[in-house]
């Protein structure tokens, strides 16, 4: 298995750990900002057009070959998977002016896949653990993971990365290997052999084991990338283009709802935008979907039309004395609703500006729409989802987790910030229920495991039966749950 875990450490205090520069090869001086808008036959030669460290051989990277040689059908299924994503990375990578074989590192963490979850609580493609996801912007809450949502994520490892290569003045094997076991560990590993080596290289780290291995598979797959024929391998026709299309969106709306409208099935949107955690697709968490270009095209041409008749749209008139919070408050939606739906970077208004407030289900009297000549029922329900208390929980802290107002949860539960929580107890949390359907009757929710949680949780959190669980899920030789899991919960 070639992932690992990403074992950052956060940014500060990185000068306890100093080195001398000059005893340290490898510096790059790629610049890939000037490849920007250049036209490539395929995704591979523009990938090879940035490559950084062409020159750089050694015994270990040698080892990394064999085993790829010998193990071919994970760089395809890596391939495949990156199929969506690639040319998006690169974008990012050449806007910061990054080395191309960083474009090859979701494959050496994670196989490309962004379900995927180490047991050091790590997650995505570019597995970031959460404290270092935190600091570089990424949300997490039972709604949505950022470190999931492959867009966000990808911005935020190419800054990562930067500032990795900043710190090591300019040295990116090990700044790459700072993003798998930490600066703090590289720095160390820097200071032992300096006291050995009297021009120690990067090669002559004490590493952990697989920090060693990190390095030297990374600059083997940028060679395969590089010369496939020389080692063995077929790359796939991918052509330098977008295979997948970003488009915007205002209202919350569902997974069953965005396959109506686009055509395509609930399983593929779901791995085209993994982020979101459950059947909802909350623009407070994420405005920005990742769709196939033909059915982004169709998205943009049904969306309004649609939106229009199942939604009720407010404008609220900025004057004298309001504030995000206060309009917030009014309308009982979060601020960064708000800010979302009006495209604002700050939490500064003015007077007489029109804000657009996230809208509601249509309260009108239509009962359904038709879409491609298919009738299709509005659905107004609700979904209760019961969160179990847990110790050290409070109300602010379930409030958080579930990104929802603390007022609102308090109204949903029948209690205020005194009310006394017990363990195990269960608290009441309100979700919109999928909004278009065949009938009137809410079939099925999605949902994503998180980190650490048991059958237990979710049973009770949904109100089903254990046995149907297992069996709508084919679970019936797994004993625990893992992260990542991607299950269909059907309400009876």
């Amino acid at each position: 298995m070639v992932t690992s875990g990403c074992q950052q450490t956060k940014v500060t205090n990185f000068n306890q750990f100093p080195f001398d520069n000059s005893t340290f090869n490898q510096i790059s001086t790629c610049e890939t900002k000037t490849l920007i808008n250049k036209e490539y036959k395929d995704i591979w030669h523009r990938i090879r057009s940035g490559l950084c460290f062409k020159h750089i051989n050694s015994s270990r990277i040698n080892k990394e070959l064999v085993w790829m040689k010998e193990n071919k059908e994970f760089v395809y299924r890596s391939i495949e998977r990156a199929r969506p994503y690639l040319f998006h990375i690169l974008g990012h990578l050449e806007t910061r002016n990054l080395p191309y074989e960083l474009s090859l590192l979701p494959m050496v963490e994670s196989g490309f896949q962004p379900f995927a979850y180490s047991s050091s609580r790590a997650a995505g493609i570019w597995q970031f653990i959460p404290p270092t996801a935190r600091e570089y912007g990424l949300k997490m809450n039972w709604l949505y993971d950022g470190r999931r949502d492959v867009l966000e994520s990808t911005k935020a490892a190419t800054y990562f990365l930067g500032d990795m290569h900043r710190h090591f003045k300019g040295n990116w094997l090990l700044a790459i290997a700072s993003y798998n076991t930490g600066a703090g560990n590289v720095g160390k590993a820097i200071d032992r052999a300096n006291n050995i080596f009297t021009k120690p290289s990067y090669w002559d780290l004490d590493l952990p084991r697989e920090t060693e291995l990190y390095v030297p598979r990374l600059l083997a797959l940028s060679k395969i990338i590089e010369n496939p024929r020389k080692y063995g391998f077929k790359l796939p026709k991918l052509n330098n283009k977008n295979h997948t299309s970003k488009v915007q969106f205002y209202d919350a709306i569902d997974f069953q709802t965005l396959a109506i409208i686009t055509g395509l099935s609930e399983e593929e949107l779901m791995n085209l935008n993994p982020g979101f955690s459950t059947w909802i697709i909350d623009p407070s968490q994420q405005n920005i979907l990742l769709l196939p270009n033909k059915e982004a095209k169709l998205f943009k041409s049904r969306y309004k039309k649609i939106a229009n008749i199942i939604y009720e749209n407010k404008v609220h008139k900025v004057k004298k004395g309001d504030s995000l919070y206060k309009i917030s408050r009014i309308y009982n939606v979060k601020i960064d609703s708000i800010k979302k739906v009006n495209s604002l970077t700050s939490d500064m208004i003015y007077i007489n500006q029109k804000i657009k407030i996230p809208s509601e289900l249509n309260v009108g009297n239509k009962e359904f729409i038709t879409i491609n000549n298919q009738k299709y029922y509005i659905n107004k329900k609700e979904v209760t989802y019961n969160h179990v208390v847990r110790r050290y929980d409070n109300w602010y802290k379930i409030a958080r987790k579930y990104d929802v107002p603390l007022e609102t949860l308090l109204m949903w539960n029948g209690a205020n910030k005194k009310t006394r929580l017990k363990i195990n107890a269960l608290v009441k949390i309100k979700l919109k229920g999928p909004i278009l359907s065949k009938n009137k009757k809410i079939q099925s929710l999605r949902y994503v495991v998180n980190s650490g949680e048991r059958y237990d949780q979710i049973i009770r959190g949904f109100g089903v039966s254990k046995d149907n669980l297992i069996k709508d899920n084919k679970l019936k030789n797994k004993k625990y749950l893992t992260a990542g899991d991607n299950l269909i919960i059907n309400q009876n």
